[in-house]
């Protein structure tokens, strides 16, 4: 995509995006701010949801480094999100630095089930990301009261104007060794899940 497109791309999404804000009602429960510095987990179909409800705080959001990735990144960086790009099949390596580094001022957010699956399976990167910077995961449920669900490999959701959106964090989850990461990714898989 040339330069111009995708400043094209992303001043439109933006706008639209910020439009659909407005009509939306947010109902958020099971975080009390300020929070501390956290890795926040949400599937990658809700991504749309907490991007316009989380804007302006400077939260770190992992982006595929794919051309499909620039869609999301350039129009997150306006609502004042700090992107890293790589993923788990592209420069994931490097990312994963970033954000170690990164976090020690910033809180992070990533869909451990992208870029592309499967869906609602948790991948190591959240764990072990958790595991080094040594800060808890907040995992997210979302659900839309009326909304778009696309025939992708993630069901992509996109909320209707003047939708109800429910936002529920859970409880903190903490990493102090490798050894956890399977129990607590089934903890977190449940929660999300169900």
């Amino acid at each position: 995509m040339s330069s111009f497109l995708l400043f094209i791309e992303k001043i439109f999404a933006y706008a639209i995006l910020s439009f659909l804000r407005i009509t939306l009602r947010f109902q958020v429960s099971g975080l009390v701010k300020p929070y501390p510095k956290c890795i926040f987990v949400f599937w990658h179909r809700n991504i749309i949801s907490l991007l316009i409800n989380r804007r302006n705080e400077n939260i770190v959001i992992i982006i595929s480094s794919s051309r499909d990735g620039d869609y999301i990144a350039e129009p997150a960086k306006l609502f004042g999100y700090i992107t890293v790009r790589g993923s788990s099949t592209r420069q994931g390596g490097t990312a994963l630095k970033e954000m170690i580094k990164l976090s020690k001022k910033h809180s992070l957010a990533l869909t451990p089930d992208g870029p592309k699956g499967p869906a609602q399976k948790l991948k190591d990167g959240a764990l072990l990301l958790a595991y080094l910077t040594k800060l808890p995961i907040y995992a997210i449920k979302v659900h839309a009261s009326k909304a778009w669900v696309f025939n992708s490999w993630d069901r992509f959701v996109l909320p209707k104007p003047f939708a109800k959106v429910s936002i529920q964090y859970s409880e903190p989850f903490y990493i102090n060794s490798k050894e956890e990461f399977e129990s607590i990714r089934t903890e977190i898989e449940n929660w999300m899940n169900y």
